[in-house]
């Protein structure tokens, strides 16, 4: 499988529709480590760039949402994790322009249990939430929060730059704190751009 395709499993779409909330976690593309520039604001170099838009992709193919519940995204305060986003917009259609975004800084550089905290504080009207954030915390988040399955499994072995996990639950945003699994994962995968051959 190349790192354009998809790592998906089968659902029952009935089990898919019930599910109270939705939860995407995204890490940022590919940055770049400029001399002299500061972790917070490093941006992402030209690899992230190109993959970048092919998240915004992949998730409005892949993620559904209810049309009266504009979707939540919480976005790292970090440069990369900024321009991750702003790039993956331009593969979104329409109907996510009416996404409430809101710049996180509690993300950046947070824990597993930081960013659940955060998630934890959405409210209940929001069906679905993305994150764009950072490793460990993405994988970690995945770890804790997820029931064991294969998905589970290898999003939790790695969990690359781009990479993208759909989780669902039928429990509150606030379950996410209680210490138990609460969230299925739906779909794990890395979308990016092909590869530009070498003259």
């Amino acid at each position: 499988m190349s790192t354009a395709e998809c790592t998906l499993r089968e659902r029952d779409p009935v089990v898919v529709a019930e599910a109270k909330h939705r939860l995407v976690l995204v890490r940022h593309a590919k940055s770049d480590y400029p001399l002299g520039v500061v972790d917070h604001d490093r941006p992402l170099n030209a690899r992230g760039r190109r993959d970048a838009p092919f998240i915004g992709s992949w998730i409005r193919d892949n993620v559904p949402w209810p049309e009266a519940a504009p979707p939540l995204i919480l976005v790292s305060s970090a440069m990369r994790a900024q321009l991750t986003w702003a790039l993956a917009r331009a593969g979104l259609d329409d109907r996510w322009r009416a996404d409430l975004h809101r710049d996180e800084p509690r993300i950046y550089d947070a824990s597993a249990d930081g960013v659940s905290r955060v998630i934890g504080e959405i409210d209940e009207d929001v069906h679905t939430t993305v994150v764009v954030g950072h490793n460990p915390a993405m994988r970690d988040v995945v770890e804790q929060a997820c029931v064991a399955g294969e998905l589970r499994d290898e999003a939790t072995l790695k969990y690359p730059t781009s990479a993208v996990a759909v989780l669902a639950t039928v429990g509150p945003w606030a379950g996410i704190l209680e210490g138990r699994p609460q969230f299925e994962i739906e779909a794990f995968t890395i979308p990016r751009a092909p590869s530009v051959p070498r003259a």
